[in-house]
């Protein structure tokens, strides 16, 4: 019985190749698209869940608001808040810190900036379990001035040299014994770190105060809980245990929240300040998944749609068997097995297609090539899935619909195409020109957005500017140095200006500081405020506008006790206007600054984000060992520019590592995640309009084979080619507007919704949803054209000659 139907349904395939070809392609493009974003998803989910018992490790966040609700959230912790966890609750097993210290890094004439580098305590090492190949962090942390280091940097500084036993400085102050090596930190961490250093030699360098600052951040707090323990509950403990520990909360009318954040969701969810890197988004990823879904359902209509079509067809073969004996269940086998086989050949060509496109796919959606997804279980899980599903919904109705013919009417010859039949086809058909139209209005929408704020006024020149990190390694006579340096390099007619800044625009900015309020106002209205350090030429190497009052000059010695602020800083501090900051007070933690100049709003960081409250210090040489220099460049011999500043810097800074980078590159870096969502979707998009290209050209083929006759009877009469094109393409044209009728509100709230996480954004434009229309309808045109005009120029007496 097999054998035999096996035996029609090859013979049925070979046939109807056409329609047979356009299903299984159409099928293998969805398994495909699918599959591939897939892979995306489940490796954007699959961050931090390496580690054993991730579901009961969590980061501890500080979040600090204000008197007038204002509140600042952190990704770090205060220093103290371990110490204190670890000696009362018993709910928490494990509990370790780290902290970044990004600092110069030598091994004999070799320097590097290291930017991953943490101080951290061995208990931090037990609850995140990475692979160490040589050493036990346990216990060689617990010894001052070690050093672990990973794979690719003992590679980088002692080649296939072994590095256990060799020693490291940093900032050429203090020098560490290498006494372990660990495995690369794999891609899919939110954390990645190259060297570790022991936690006692930060409380050396930072002081035994500083470990009990609960005003302070950037102490990255993990802690694993024991089984059983509710996170929420625990965390109504520690806001006691922070009341407790900080009496001075009252007198602030502040509070401070220590907030448990699930590892897991760290990667998907966390965007806050002093994020180690910039997060994925759990939006974006749920959306793909959404779009996943679609383009399935939509290769899944096409078959629906041609296989229902096709029905006619296959009445009298129905008829016929069922004359003979056959029963519903023997048809039903049948055609489920044809279905089945037609889901085989899409399966393995979309496997093709798969291992074809994933090396290109990874790299446009930044995911490492050595996360192989074939090996994963899930991969074979969700192929099943997929498979099993496709045979179950594509193959249903169709096997329904031919199983249920009967022989007395379709060997009578009056069977003819349901009113239902009918409707279902055009109501997939809708739904396809909506998934169509959605997919093409999103990717316009999302580049148009991107497009706007590139080209939006930032409020600061970014062109041709040099940033170059500041020498870690310092001596005394560093400000002296540094003028000379300035000096020299401002000889060269290539370089325009240059400056010293903490944080130049297009980094975020991890100075802040809460409590600062005008002189004479109650403490309880202090306010949190960015703080960045610059000096006198840092407003003219940025040409940003002053609104009020003066920038930072020589000329008055007193500007080392004087503020510049931007304009939300002083909306921010209760001043109706900036002409009226210039000349107040400023209580800044006790001590009195006077404010001399408000400048306009700039975009520190991308213009997705609100402008923040900056105040501006004069600090000519930086905050303590950190900071950068600005250097405006003329557009001429860069490269040439660039080695005569890197000459004088060693000259000036040796010991140093010379790491410059261009700003305007490095700022754009911040939508490097919004690229690659619009770059995915475009991809997915073009994929999906594929799809529906194919399933109107089967529909309209056979359409056009169902009206043969009727065509030639037109002809006969005397109707032109252009009328036959009309009669063939106004359903398809009416579909398509009532998919455009139904998609448009759907648009405009879903797009409305998307531009509402950025505070600067486009308006929405009719065109926008016009040249998807356009496009679409265009795609249907030249999809139908060569079927619809080759049944309008047929000599209508092939069709009539019968008849």
């Amino acid at each position: 019985m097999f054998k035999n139907y096996l035996k029609i349904a090859l013979r049925n395939f070979v046939k109807t190749r056409i329609f047979t070809t356009i299903n299984i392609l159409g099928l293998a493009i969805g398994m495909a698209a699918c599959v591939l974003i897939l892979h995306y998803v489940l490796y954007e989910k699959s961050y931090d869940r390496f580690h054993k018992n991730s579901e009961r490790i969590y980061r501890l966040r500080y979040e600090r608001t204000d008197g007038q609700g204002q509140s600042v959230r952190f990704a770090s912790c205060c220093p103290p808040a371990a110490a204190r966890i670890r000696d009362k609750y018993p709910e928490v097993k494990k509990i370790g810190r780290i902290v970044r210290y990004r600092a110069a890094v030598s091994y004999q004439q070799m320097n590097f900036m290291e930017e991953r580098m943490y101080f951290a305590e061995p208990d931090f090492l037990d609850i995140l379990k990475f692979k160490f190949v040589q050493g036990n962090p346990l216990t060689g942390l617990r010894e001052p001035n070690t050093a672990f280091v990973s794979q690719a940097t003992a590679q980088k500084y002692f080649g296939h040299e072994n590095p256990i036993g060799k020693t490291i400085s940093v900032d050429k102050k203090t020098d560490y014994l290498i006494t372990g090596i660990f495995k690369d930190i794999p891609q899919n961490s939110h954390l990645k770190f190259d060297i570790l250093l022991p936690w006692e030699n930060l409380v050396s360098l930072y002081g035994p105060e500083y470990t009990e600052a609960w005003g302070h951040t950037g102490s990255y707090t993990y802690l694993m809980v024991k089984t059983g323990t509710d996170p929420k509950e625990f965390e109504g403990k520690l806001k006691k245990l922070a009341e407790a520990e900080c009496p001075w909360l009252k007198e602030y009318k502040m509070t401070i929240d220590l907030k448990m954040q699930p590892l897991t969701d760290i990667h998907l969810n966390s965007h806050f300040m002093q994020e180690f890197e910039v997060n994925g988004s759990r939006d974006t990823v749920n959306f793909l998944f959404i779009i996943a879904l679609f383009i399935m359902v939509m290769a899944w209509v096409n078959y629906v749609n041609l296989s229902t079509a096709r029905s006619l067809d296959r009445a009298k073969e129905v008829g016929l068997r069922k004359v003979v004996g056959a029963s519903r269940r023997q048809l039903m086998s049948q055609f489920f097995l044809e279905t089945i086989l037609l889901n085989s050949a899409a399966l393995m060509i979309a496997t093709g297609l798969v291992e074809l496109f994933l090396p290109l796919f990874s790299e446009v959606a930044g995911i490492p090539t050595d996360y192989g997804f074939i090996t994963h279980g899930w991969f074979w899980i969700a192929v099943s899935i997929i498979f099993l599903a496709g045979i179950f919904f594509s193959g249903l109705y169709p096997v329904i619909v031919l199983s249920s013919f009967k022989p007395a009417v379709v060997l009578k010859g009056i069977l003819k195409n349901s009113a239902s039949g009918i409707n279902l086809r055009k109501v997939l058909v809708i739904f396809q020109f909506v998934m169509a139209l959605g997919l093409i209005a999103g990717t316009i929408t999302m580049y148009e957005q991107l497009s706007f704020m590139k080209n939006q006024d930032l409020g600061f020149n970014i062109e041709q500017t040099l940033v170059v990190q500041a020498p870690r390694v310092r001596d005394d006579a560093y400000g002296e140095k540094f003028n000379l340096f300035k000096e020299t390099i401002l000889a060269n007619p290539n370089i325009i200006n240059a400056c010293h800044v903490t944080e130049v625009p297009g980094r975020q900015i991890y100075w802040d500081a809460g409590g600062i309020h005008k002189a004479g106002e109650d403490i309880s209205k202090g306010k949190n405020y960015q703080i960045v350090g610059i000096d006198y030429d840092f407003v003219n190497v940025f040409d940003i506008r002053l609104v009020a009052g003066r920038n930072f000059s020589r000329k008055f010695s007193t500007d080392s006790r004087s503020l510049l602020m931007n304009e939300t800083a002083a909306k921010w501090m209760g001043f109706t206007s900036s002409q009226e900051a210039i000349g107040q007070k400023v209580d800044y933690w006790e001590e009195i600054f006077t404010i001399v100049g408000v400048v306009k709003d700039y975009h520190q960081q991308s213009l997705k984000a609100a402008f923040e409250p900056h105040l501006y210090r004069l600090l000519p040489t930086g905050r303590d060992v950190r900071g950068q220099f600005a250097i405006k460049l003329n557009s001429r011999n860069l490269s040439r520019t660039i080695k005569i500043i890197h000459q004088h810097y060693d000259e000036f800074f040796p010991g140093n590592p010379f790491n410059y980078f261009f700003l305007d590159e490095y700022f754009n870096q911040q939508y490097q995640s919004d690229f690659l969502l619009g770059e995915v979707f475009s991809l997915f998009a073009a994929l999906a309009l594929f799809i529906t290209a194919l399933g109107i050209f089967g529909l309209s083929a056979f359409n056009a084979t169902q009206r043969t006759k009727e065509i030639g009877i037109r002809k006969a009469v005397g109707a032109s080619v252009f009328q036959i094109f009309q009669l063939l393409v106004k359903e398809l044209i009416t579909l398509l507007l009532i998919s455009f009728v139904i998609v448009l509100p759907l648009l405009i709230i879903g797009l409305s919704n998307w531009l509402e996480s950025y505070a600067n954004r486009m308006s929405l434009n009719i065109w926008m949803f016009l040249i998807p229309l356009a496009i679409t309808a265009g795609i249907t045109f030249l999809t139908i054209s060569w079927q619809t005009i080759k049944s309008a120029t047929t000599n209508p007496e092939e069709a009539l000659r019968y008849e």
